[in-house]
C-alpha cells in the first residue's frame, strides 16, 4: 500500500514539475502527428510552450534573462520548423485545431476579469479555483490561457517579441491553408459576441442603486451607461453594412466610454464624502476594468493590418490580469485601499481634537486626562470588586467588558482624555500632514506636528497616572476610615504589583494591548464610515419615532449628537469589551494572555500600595513594578501608534524615501529642540534652520 502511495507521490510531483522539467526540442516537434484529439493537441501546446518558456537557472537579480531566454528560443524554434516542412506542417495543423475549435468568448469576456459579482463571491471563487483540478483545456480558449501562460514573468516576454518574429508566428498558422480568413473568423465572430456581453454587464453594473444613486443625474436615461449598448449596435452595424462610417461610430462609442469613467469618478468623490461600501469599491473596479477591455477589442476589431505591438500588449495585459485573478491577496489589497483610507481619514477627524498645539490646549489636556483619571479610579475598585465575587471566567469578562465600556464611554461624553487611546486616533490625523513632505515648509510642519502629537501623549498619560492614583489612595483612604479595613485584599495587592512587574510578562501583554487599542481606533473609523455611507443622520433626524416622541428638533439633536460621537462612542466600547472579554477567551481556549493598560494599572498599584504599606516601597519588588508601569505606557503607546502609523501610511502610499526623510528630520529636531517633545517651551512651532539663520 505504501509503496503505491510513494509511486502516486512521485507522479504527482513529476506533473507539479512539469513546467520547470527541459524536454528535447525535436522529440517534442516529432510526437505532434501522433495527437488526434483536440485534448492531446492542446495539452502538446502546453509542453511546447514549457519549452519555449524554459531557461537555465540563474541569479535571483538577473531577471532580464527570463525575457530574453523565450524569445530567443521561439525564434529558434521558428527556425527548426522552416527547415523541416513535416513538423511544421502538424504543429501548423494543432495551431489551427486550437483557434478554430475552442470558443474565444471566454477569453475576451472572463480572463482576467472579475466573476463574481461581489468581493465575497469573488474571494470564495478564487480559493476554489486555487483547490479544484484544472478544467479541460477543449472547452474555452480562457481556460487554455491558465495552462499555456502560468508563470508571472510571460507578460515580459510576450511584449518583447519582435516584427520579424510575429510575422512568422502568424505565417505558420496560415501554412499551407488556402483561405486565411477562414482561421480567423471564429474569433472574429467570437470578438463581437464579447463585446456585446461585456457592454450588457457594464450598463448592468453602471446603473445598480449603488453607482445610480450616486450621480447627479434625474433619469438614469441620462447616464452614459445607459446609451452603452444602442452605440455598441450602431458600431457593429455599420462595421459589417457601413464602412465609410465606422470610425465615426467607433468615436461615439469610445466617447460614451470616457463618460462613463467620468461617472465613475463622480461615484469616487461621492464615497470619499460620504463612506464607503467594499462590495461598492469592487464594483467600481469591475467596471473599470471591463471598460478598458471593451476599449481593447474595439480596437482590434478597427484593426485592419494585424499591429505586433496591439496584439502582444493585448495578449500580456489578458496574461497579467488572469494571473491576479488567481490571487486572493491582490483581490483584497486592491479592494481595501480606499476603505482603509476611509476609516483612516475617520479616525483622522476623531483625533485632531487629540492634539495639542499652544499652551492653553496643552493645559486643557492636562485637565482632561485627569478627569479621565479621577473616573478610572472607580473603574479600578468596580474591576477588584467584580474580582472579588467569585464568579465564572465568562460572567467576570462580561461585567469588566460593562465595568470599562461604561467608564470609558464616560470618559468620552465628559470631554476627559483616556491617554492610550490616543495614538492609534492621532496618527490617522498625523498622516494627513505627510501629503506635502516634499517641500521643506512641508517637512517642517510634519515635524511641527509629530513634536505636537508626542507632547500630547505625554500630556495625557501624565495627566492620567498622576490623578488616578491619588485617586485610589483617597478613596481606600475614605473607606479604611469608615469601615476600619482596605478596599483590596493583602493577596490582590500583592497580586496587583506582580502583574505589572518587569521581570514577568507584562510587557508582552502591554504590546497585546496596544494591539487592542489600534484594532478599536479601526472599529472607531469604521463606525464614521457606516454612519456617513447610510446617510443616518438623515435618517434619524427624519425618524418618525423620534420625530414623534422628542418632536422635530430634539430629533434633529439626536441625529447631530450621533453623527459627532458615533465614531467616539463605538471605538470606546469595543475597547471596553476587547480589555474585559478576549483575556477571558484566550484563557478558555488555553492561551494565557491578559491584557496591561497604563492607566488601570497605575490605579490598581495606586489602590494596592496602602495595603502593602509603606516598607513595601522600599523594596525590589516595588521598584520593579514602577518600572513595568512606565515601560507599560511606552509599550501602549508605541505599538498602537506604530501599527495606526503604518496603516494610515499604507493607505495614503507614503513610498519608503520619504518614510526615511521624515525619520531623519524628527530626529534633527529631536536634537536640537528635545523640550519642544515634551513641554510646550517657547513658541508653539519651532522656528526651521532657514528662519534662524534669517
Amino acid at each position: 500500500m505504501f509503496s503505491q502511495l510513494k509511486v502516486y507521490f512521485q507522479k504527482f510531483k513529476q506533473y507539479k514539475q512539469g513546467g520547470k522539467i527541459h524536454s528535447d526540442l525535436d522529440i517534442l516537434l516529432s510526437s505532434a502527428e501522433s495527437q488526434k484529439s483536440l485534448e492531446d493537441k492542446l495539452q502538446w501546446l502546453v509542453r511546447l510552450l514549457q519549452w519555449v518558456r524554459y531557461a537555465r537557472p540563474v541569479d535571483d537579480h538577473v531577471d532580464i534573462e527570463a525575457v530574453k531566454m523565450p524569445v530567443a528560443r521561439l525564434r529558434y524554434l521558428l527556425m527548426v520548423l522552416d527547415r523541416n516542412s513535416a513538423w511544421k506542417k502538424e504543429t501548423a495543423r494543432i495551431l489551427r485545431a486550437a483557434v478554430q475549435n475552442v470558443s474565444g468568448i471566454e477569453l475576451y469576456t472572463e480572463t482576467g476579469l472579475p466573476r463574481e459579482v461581489g468581493v465575497i463571491g469573488e474571494t470564495f471563487d478564487r480559493m476554489i479555483m486555487k483547490m479544484l483540478p484544472t478544467p479541460p483545456l477543449d472547452h474555452e480558449l480562457g481556460y487554455l490561457f491558465w495552462a499555456l501562460f502560468p508563470d508571472k514573468k510571460d507578460p515580459q516576454w510576450l511584449t518583447a517579441i519582435d516584427h520579424g518574429t510575429f510575422d512568422k508566428m502568424v505565417e505558420l498558422f496560415n501554412y499551407e491553408i488556402a483561405d486565411e480568413e477562414q482561421i480567423w473568423s471564429h474569433l472574429i465572430r467570437d470578438l463581437e459576441d464579447a463585446l456585446t456581453y461585456l457592454v450588457i454587464q457594464v450598463r448592468a453594473i453602471g446603473l445598480s442603486p449603488g453607482i445610480r444613486h450616486r450621480l447627479d443625474k434625474k433619469s438614469f436615461r441620462e447616464s452614459a451607461f445607459f446609451s452603452l449598448v444602442r452605440s455598441l449596435d450602431e458600431f457593429l452595424e455599420a462595421y459589417h453594412n457601413e464602412p465609410s462610417s465606422v470610425l465615426e461610430r467607433a468615436s461615439r462609442l469610445r466617447l460614451l466610454i470616457w463618460e462613463c469613467r467620468k461617472e465613475l469618478v463622480q461615484v469616487h468623490k461621492h464615497l470619499d464624502e460620504y463612506g464607503v461600501s467594499i462590495n461598492l469599491v469592487f464594483q467600481i473596479a469591475r467596471l473599470q476594468a471591463y471598460l478598458y477591455r471593451i476599449e481593447s477589442l474595439i480596437e482590434i476589431l478597427l484593426t485592419e493590418k494585424v499591429d505586433v505591438k496591439k496584439v502582444t500588449s493585448f495578449l500580456a495585459t489578458i496574461v497579467e490580469e488572469n494571473q491576479e485573478l488567481r490571487s486572493v491577496g491582490t483581490l483584497i489589497s486592491q479592494n481595501i485601499s480606499l476603505l482603509a483610507k476611509k476609516v483612516v481619514e475617520r479616525a483622522a477627524e476623531t483625533g485632531e481634537h487629540y492634539i495639542t498645539r499652544t499652551k492653553e490646549e496643552y493645559r486643557k489636556m492636562v485637565q482632561g486626562a485627569a478627569g479621565g483619571g479621577f473616573i478610572t479610579a472607580f473603574t479600578v475598585y468596580i474591576k477588584t470588586g467584580i474580582l472579588a465575587l467569585g464568579l465564572s471566567g465568562f460572567l467576570v469578562g462580561l461585567f469588566a467588558s460593562l465595568n470599562y465600556a461604561i467608564s470609558f464611554v464616560i470618559i468620552h461624553l465628559a470631554g476627559f482624555t483616556l491617554g492610550t487611546k490616543q495614538p492609534a486616533m492621532t496618527a490617522p490625523a498625523l498622516a494627513e500632514k505627510m501629503n506635502d513632505v516634499g517641500s521643506e515648509a512641508g517637512m517642517n510642519s510634519l515635524v511641527d506636528e509629530i513634536a505636537h502629537l508626542i507632547r500630547s501623549q505625554v500630556a495625557a498619560i501624565s495627566g492620567n497616572v498622576l490623578m488616578v492614583v491619588p485617586a485610589t489612595l483617597l478613596f481606600d483612604t475614605i473607606f479604611f476610615f469608615l469601615f476600619g479595613r482596605h478596599i483590596m485584599s493583602h493577596e490582590t495587592a500583592h497580586h496587583s504589583f506582580t502583574a505589572v512587574d518587569i521581570a514577568g510578562p507584562a510587557l508582552i501583554y502591554a504590546v497585546f494591548t496596544g494591539v487592542l487599542l489600534w484594532l478599536s481606533s479601526l472599529a472607531a473609523g469604521w463606525g464614521g464610515n457606516w454612519f456617513a455611507l447610510y446617510s443616518l443622520r438623515k435618517t434619524l433626524a427624519r425618524s418618525p419615532t423620534l420625530i414623534t416622541v422628542f418632536g422635530k428638533v430634539n430629533a434633529r439633536r439626536i441625529a447631530v449628537f450621533f453623527e459627532n460621537n458615533i465614531s467616539g462612542l463605538l471605538g470606546n466600547i469595543v475597547l471596553g469589551i476587547f480589555l474585559g472579554m478576549i483575556p477571558e477567551v484566550m484563557h478558555f481556549i488555553g492561551i494565557p494572555l491578559e491584557v496591561r493598560h497604563v492607566t488601570l494599572s497605575s490605579g490598581t498599584l495606586g489602590a494596592a500600595i496602602p495595603v502593602m504599606g509603606l516598607p513595601y516601597m522600599e523594596t525590589w519588588e516595588f521598584w520593579r513594578a514602577v518600572i513595568g508601569i512606565v515601560l507599560i505606557g511606552v509599550l501602549n503607546v508605541s505599538v498602537s501608534f506604530g501599527l495606526a502609523l503604518w496603516v494610515a501610511i499604507r493607505a495614503r502610499s507614503i513610498n519608503a524615501p520619504q518614510q526615511r526623510a521624515i525619520v531623519r528630520a524628527v530626529f534633527k529636531r529631536l536634537v536640537r529642540h528635545p523640550l519642544s517633545f515634551l513641554f510646550p517651551v517657547g513658541s508653539t512651532v519651532v522656528k526651521t534652520s532657514s528662519e534662524e539663520h534669517a
